[in-house]
């Protein structure tokens, strides 16, 4: 079953503003033991991180680490997943031996940094992802704990996202979503306004035989169009929203 962020895809919302801790769940605040500033480029200009999904955040005021947040497991500490902001830095710092990005401009009274970490190829692979074309009309399973019968049905040429770990671990399944954007409904005239989708399952004897693997620049649509994915961009780890390319980093 696809994870919750990739089913609540790109709705308008705002980044949220609140901490977390990386080492306690304390609420008092603590001292900073931090390294110098260091600078990514030598003019001092903005660098493009990319967009940030649901990333922790430590938040600095006044020399000292706050908590906005008591509960360290709440949404409200990291970067939401349903917004289309691209993070940016001038540089890094160390902070208690952990290095992080200072973010640019994310709030206006005190400082915010991400973890280094999350910028790493290790966090930025969507390689799981594929887009799939499919051939000839299937009706998938329903995408539940008991996979009953009573599915949406998938017609010739509808575009669909697979989730590639079911093709992997010989899962009984493919988990899928159908193609259901920019105000298209599939062959079952299901439609979902939002432009998020609803997920569907194949066996893997339909999947091979009612489905291909889209050409590198097909596009599976998000958000009424405005944002897509193509297997180039899955594979560059990113997505494009209004025509330009980010890189996505999800924790």
């Amino acid at each position: 079953m696809f994870k919750n962020k990739f089913i609540k895809l790109l709705t308008a919302a705002t980044f949220a503003i609140i901490s977390i801790s990386a080492v306690n769940t304390v609420s008092n605040a603590s001292t900073v033991q931090a390294s110098a500033f260091h600078w990514l480029r030598k003019d001092h200009k903005l660098v493009t991180l990319g967009y940030g999904e649901k990333l922790p955040l430590l938040i600095y005021k006044n020399g000292k680490h706050i908590y906005a947040n008591d509960d360290p497991q709440s949404t409200a500490n990291y970067t939401n997943e349903n917004d289309i902001e691209t993070l940016k830095t001038h540089g890094w710092k160390y902070i208690n031996g952990v290095k992080y990005y200072k973010i640019y401009n994310y709030f206006n009274d005190a400082s915010v940094y991400i973890n280094t970490k999350y910028f790493t190829k290790k966090y930025n692979d969507m390689s799981y992802l594929t887009i799939y074309r499919v051939n000839s009309k299937i009706k998938a399973l329903s995408d539940d704990m008991d996979n009953t019968d009573d599915g949406m049905w998938y017609g010739k040429g509808d575009i669909i996202l697979v989730n590639n770990f079911s093709l992997w671990n010989h899962d009984k399944y493919v988990d899928t979503i159908s193609p259901m954007q920019d105000g298209k409904h599939n062959a079952d005239g299901w439609y979902a306004p939002d432009g998020s989708g609803i997920g569907g399952e194949l066996t893997h004897e339909d999947f091979k035989n009612h489905c291909s693997k889209a050409s590198a620049n097909t596009k599976y649509l998000l958000n009424h169009g405005e944002d897509w994915y193509t297997n180039a961009s899955l594979a560059r780890g990113g997505m494009y929203h209004k025509g330009h390319f980010y890189k996505v980093y999800s924790r």
